[in-house]
């Protein structure tokens, strides 16, 4: 049986920048509350990855919300997962 590889180390987010931060914290409480909770999680700069917790199920708020940061905030991809505060978290939000 082959040796398993060590584990990778982790990574850092890359942080954006002060006003790109507020404006993202304004355009997400905007469409889910201020009781939501904003998380960057990407490494790459080039590339923003947001995790957005919120107390209810996420439905075309997403893509309301993602329209919004994409037309305010220059990047080569941006990402929204969001997941209801409790719920079980899947997919790339786990890296979180």
């Amino acid at each position: 049986m082959p040796v398993a590889r060590p584990a990778s180390p982790p990574v850092s987010p890359a942080s954006p920048s002060l006003a790109e931060a507020a404006h993202i914290k304004e355009t997400v409480r905007r469409f889910y509350g201020e009781n939501a909770i904003v998380r960057n999680y990407g490494p790459d700069p080039k590339r923003l990855q947001l995790h957005v917790e919120a107390d209810f199920e996420a439905g075309m708020e997403r893509h309301d919300c993602l329209g919004w940061l994409m037309c305010e905030i220059v990047r080569d991809a941006i990402s929204l997962e969001v997941t209801k505060r409790g719920a079980r978290i899947r997919g790339n939000a786990k890296l979180a």
